[in-house]
């Protein structure tokens, strides 16, 4: 279905909760195989490029513009194909975008290397937007136009797929916009994997060493659910008596609690504490449409229903410091719950409260926050502006910390008493 809009020169948006394969399948779109039907279907060759959004360094239209550049160039200086007159013209759009002294600057690098992308490539080109939701929310009106005034000017030539957890149009990302409007017709949920296809993940997550009574237990506690699949199938293969405490399980759930607005987690509750009320159709329908509800109206993993249940525990005491509830997937500085983090602010949280009180390096905090893939990939800059997003929700003065620290040249820390009061002492 993709590949047909995409033929047809559409734009396609995919939605769904954490962990859904949103992720793997943008990655799987590039390969040889989709790129044959797609040029059979458009009657053109095409080239996919894959451009994972966290790796912008500042949430800004420039940081925007520089990896969408850099992905693409990434991309050409692969395929042997591509003219390189092209590609070094890209080179001096990216280094344009990089040491540009306005967003009007930046822009203009940035559309020239658009165009001549289009007007040179000879294929036809989709740029496929991973992890979109922040870089999404963050840009400004005028960059989204941009976006649009690109696929207008190359209809036949230009096409974007975009990976969200909601879909554009949504107010809780930015509501109704002309760059939306380019997915209204291919706005597609990405639900819960069928049961062959759930095997087949199964498979490849090791779990086909497993008994048959477990595979059985583990699938019918993911309902195809893709992360939380792979999270209990690691979880049996380690200590299969003690499934649902499984760190690794509980984080999935809580990646999906997270991302729930507060009706919406409100209802769930409701349906795990009293079924037989059941919901009503407009919280029903929000939830179905997320795929967290089977055809019966029930919840589609009992696991994540086990989890559920104990998020209306009372809130913690009113105590000086700081206390991440993993259970609830709540963070409370001083009594009071803090605004909801994104996943990357949670994860560096949790890295931080795990190391409670001693120093988390850089590169503790690139392989567990984004993964061991990008350690050569995240400059400081990055690291930076996360710490600074995450420190402005934790901290009531964010440019006086009182508990998160910078440790000059070393990394950061998490500290149990905050600053003034290990003053006091030390005093």
């Amino acid at each position: 279905m993709v590949l047909d809009a995409l033929a047809r020169d559409e734009c396609v948006a995919v939605y769904g909760l954490s962990n859904t394969g949103k992720s793997p399948f943008l990655r799987a779109l590039p390969a040889p195989e989709h790129l044959a039907r797609y040029e059979k279907l458009a009657g053109r060759a095409g080239i996919f490029v894959y451009i994972d959004c966290n790796r912008v360094v500042e949430l800004t239209a420039p940081g925007f513009f520089e990896v969408v550049v850099r992905s693409l160039l990434e991309a050409l200086e692969d395929t042997r194909l591509s003219p390189p007159a092209l590609v070094e013209h890209l080179r001096r759009q990216h280094d344009r975008i990089t040491t540009a002294g306005s967003v009007f600057q930046a822009s203009l690098a940035f559309n020239a290397a658009l165009s001549e992308t289009c007007g040179e490539l000879g294929r036809n080109l989709v740029l496929l937007l991973d992890e979109f939701d922040e870089v999404y929310a963050a840009l400004e009106d005028r960059t989204l136009l941009n976006l649009r005034a690109l696929k207008d000017k190359f209809p036949d030539r230009l096409a974007y797929v975009t990976a969200t957890v909601r879909p554009l149009a949504d107010p809780s990302l930015r509501g109704e916009n002309e760059f939306a409007e380019l997915f209204t017709a291919n706005t597609l949920a990405l639900r819960l994997l069928s049961e062959a296809d759930a095997r087949q993940v199964l498979a490849e997550v090791g779990g086909l060493g497993l008994p048959a009574p477990l595979q059985q237990t583990v699938l019918r506690a993911a309902g195809g659910h893709f992360g939380l699949l792979g999270a209990l199938a690691q979880a049996a293969q380690r200590h299969p008596e003690a499934l649902a405490t499984d760190p690794n399980v509980r984080a999935e759930c809580l990646k999906l609690w997270n991302q729930l607005q507060p009706d919406e987690q409100a209802a769930l509750r409701a349906l795990v504490t009293a079924a037989d009320d059941g919901l009503n159709p407009h919280d029903r329908a929000r939830l179905q449409a997320f795929g967290l509800l089977t055809d019966e109206g029930r919840l589609f993993s009992e696991t994540f229903a086990t989890f559920v249940r104990y998020q209306g525990a009372a809130a913690p005491e009113t105590v000086e410091g700081v206390r991440v509830d993993e259970d609830a997937g709540e963070v409370w500085v001083d009594g009071v719950k803090v605004t909801v983090l994104t996943d990357l602010e949670y994860r560096l949280m949790r890295l931080l409260y795990d190391r409670l009180d001693r120093l988390t390096t850089k590169e503790q905090i690139v392989e567990t926050v984004w993964g061991g893939q990008y350690l050569d990939r995240v400059d400081d800059a990055r690291i930076e502006k996360l710490v600074s997003r995450l420190r402005a929700k934790v901290e009531p003065e964010p440019l006086h910390p009182r508990y998160l620290l910078t440790q000059r040249g070393r990394g950061y820390k998490l500290v149990s008493r905050p600053l003034e009061a290990r003053d006091d002492e030390e005093a």
